[in-house]
């Protein structure tokens, strides 16, 4: 009888810490995520209103060019996603802006750009980019989905409770 209780006690107390854990971690997922939307802002901040309103005047100018190139490491968000550093929720959001940011005319152009630089010179890659960019259609693509089961990403906070 004693001994019921006693296993009983250790089991909740076992669940107390690997819940305290989990929500320490989400915690942290959180103020990561933080870093990279105040990022985020501070690009923002720097284009010009052509840029925002989605106009694509002739000539880019430079500050712009430099702007949306910056805005391209979100390649960096991407490869964070894979490591498991954004929760599942922020992910689907970025995602989604990610790809209605690259649509617009003077982000297509100066993707486009890119692309063919970094061909030419065999430069960064832009893997995932690209991935998410031709997801298109079936499935969009998450660098995360294939490495972590959801179990484990529930379990480490990237999915909240309601596997959201």
């Amino acid at each position: 009888m004693i001994g019921d209780i006693a296993l009983i006690v250790t089991a909740i107390g076992v669940l107390g810490v690997v819940l305290g854990l989990r929500q320490s971690y989400r915690e942290r997922l959180r103020q990561f995520e933080a870093m990279y939307v105040q990022r985020y802002w501070i690009i923002l901040d720097r284009m010009s209103i052509d840029t925002l309103s989605g106009s694509c005047p002739d000539k880019i100018t430079e500050d712009d060019n430099k702007a949306i190139r910056s805005y391209l490491l979100c390649e960096d968000e991407l490869e964070m996603r894979e490591n498991g550093y954004i929760a599942d929720s922020t992910y689907k959001l970025w995602a989604d802006g990610i790809k209605s940011q690259l649509k617009q005319q003077m982000f297509e152009k100066v993707w486009k750009q890119v692309m063919e630089e970094a061909a030419q010179h065999h430069a960064f890659p832009y893997i995932h980019l690209n991935l998410l960019l031709n997801s298109e259609g079936v499935r969009d693509y998450d660098p995360l989905e294939l490495r972590v089961p959801r179990w484990r990403r529930r379990l480490r906070g990237l999915a909240g409770l309601s596997g959201v």
